[in-house]
């Protein structure tokens, strides 16, 4: 009579994991099905959501202590960015630290409250699309612990960016002139999916690349590769044998490929192509097949698959990146944002320390913007660099905390190569997803963006927690 009841205990916190990891899940695909989140209001739902997220998985303990250290770390970071972001709207009456646009203002117009933001009402606004990524991170280190669920966690971010990117170009190829649900204003005859900006899409489809090709190639370490050509050759792919595993990872890499081409992103492209040539290149330090090598002769077929892995990613890139190559030899190096990285340069410099208000740019660059090679149209609501921007608005400090941040992941993915054997994959396509999206952050603003910076800081998650997993398996 006891057994009914106490399978019952058993199975109910499983099945609550279970719908935890799949609310996460769904508030990822929501955020960035939802034009990105990029409004005000559509960032401070997702900030609800995962907020309700971060407080569950609070609740939950995490059984290894080096992600404990990172879970810990991420808090301290995000708590030190959001106190100080909010401490920027404060007043401070006759204080040295409020910004001096305030004294102008009480000189030429009357007394007003001096904050050192020059906008508080912006800075409070952007903190929900400050919070996000943190909350993200930390709900999916807890949410998906041990190898087994981290893994999980892996694949559905992969295959959600494989069926997110066939989305994508499904609309574009019978629906150019759609957005999602409204009609679109913006890169007309580049595909942005459900984003609005066609560099977001680009960095978010290059990191689903990276996704993809990470789990193909952790698949074919288990076959030859003379039986998966004569298999693939004679049509004798068995599901799910490993050969149709290979094949399967092939086809969601390449399709992701072709959705980030097609967004003619030059510097999406560009970013992923240089995260994926540094992956393969670390993968091929190791045997990627399960082909024997041959007496005498066992460093050469290693460098061999090293050397073909490489042409590979270069001949797809080279064979499929023809539009944002058109792009980039069409529009050359002569680009506004070069002209603006000067400006915001003397904007940092006259705010270098306390920063001039977290989310504040679009109200500070006007006063430094260089009108003989900005023009006089338009109006920059984001540096196009997360660096300088993020210094800008936040001073030193922010400096200070990316630093930690990271060394702390770098640290981490080091550590996973050197002990990971079968699952090694992963920290060195965490490695590559760092190099991406901090390639990408120097020409433009996309980890500003929730619904991409969500999907990225659920990667670090996982590629975090297989990285500190047990060793040598």
């Amino acid at each position: 009579m006891t057994l009914a009841p106490t399978s019952a205990l058993t199975h109910a916190p499983l099945a609550s994991r279970a719908w935890l990891e799949r609310g996460f899940l769904a508030a990822i695909v929501l955020t960035t099905f939802a034009y990105g989140s990029a409004s005000s209001v559509q960032s401070s739902f997702a900030a609800i959501a995962f907020s309700g997220f971060a407080i569950v998985s609070a609740l939950r303990p995490i059984g290894s202590a080096p992600i404990r250290v990172v879970r810990a770390l991420a808090i301290l970071l995000a708590a030190v960015l959001l106190g100080y972001a909010a401490f920027q709207t404060l007043p401070i009456p006759g204080a040295a630290v409020a910004n001096g646009a305030w004294r102008s203002v009480t000189e030429n117009i009357g007394t007003a409250q001096a904050t050192i933001s020059v906008a508080p009402g912006m800075t409070l606004d952007a903190l929900p699309s400050l919070a996000l990524p943190f909350l993200a991170f930390v709900g999916a280190l807890v949410f998906f612990q041990g190898d087994h669920e981290a893994l999980r966690l892996w694949r559905a971010l992969a295959y959600f960016g494989a069926g997110y990117a066939v989305f994508g170009i499904l609309q574009e190829l019978f629906f150019p002139g759609q957005l999602l649900f409204e009609t679109k204003r913006a890169y007309v005859g580049s595909l942005t999916a459900t984003f609005v900006n066609r560099n977001t899409a680009g960095a978010f489809f290059g990191l689903a690349f990276l996704l993809n090709l990470g789990l193909g190639l952790r698949e074919l370490r288990n076959v030859r590769l003379r039986s998966l050509v004569k298999k693939a050759a004679g049509l004798d792919i068995r599901w799910p044998g490993r050969h149709a595993q290979v094949l399967l990872h092939a086809f969601t890499a390449l399709d992701c490929a072709v959705a980030l081409f097609l967004t003619q992103s030059r510097g999406a492209v560009g970013a992923t192509f240089v995260a994926a040539f540094v992956a393969v290149a670390l993968i091929a330090t190791r045997p990627m097949t399960r082909d024997q090598p041959v007496d005498g002769l066992d460093k050469w077929p290693r460098r061999a698959a090293a050397i073909g892995a490489l042409l590979v990613v270069a001949s797809l890139f080279a064979l499929l990146a023809g539009r944002s190559a058109y792009r980039m030899q069409e529009g050359g190096v002569d680009d506004g944002r070069w002209c603006a990285f000067t400006s915001i340069l003397q904007a940092i410099r006259d705010n270098w320390l306390w920063g001039a208000g977290f989310g504040a740019f679009q109200d500070v660059f006007p006063v430094y913007r260089d009108f003989a090679c900005a023009g006089i149209f338009g109006v920059w609501e984001r540096a196009h660099n997360l660096f300088l921007e993020g210094w800008l608005g936040l001073g030193v400090l922010f400096l200070a905390v990316l630093a930690v941040g990271y060394v702390t992941l770098a640290g981490v993915f080091v550590h996973g190569v050197r002990v990971r054997h079968k699952l090694r994959f992963a920290p060195i396509f965490g490695l590559a997803a760092l190099v991406l999206a901090t390639l990408h952050s120097i020409v433009d603003f996309s980890l500003q963006i929730p619904g991409f910076a969500v999907y990225f800081a659920a990667v670090m998650a996982a590629a975090t927690t297989l990285s500190l997993g047990r060793a040598r398996r």
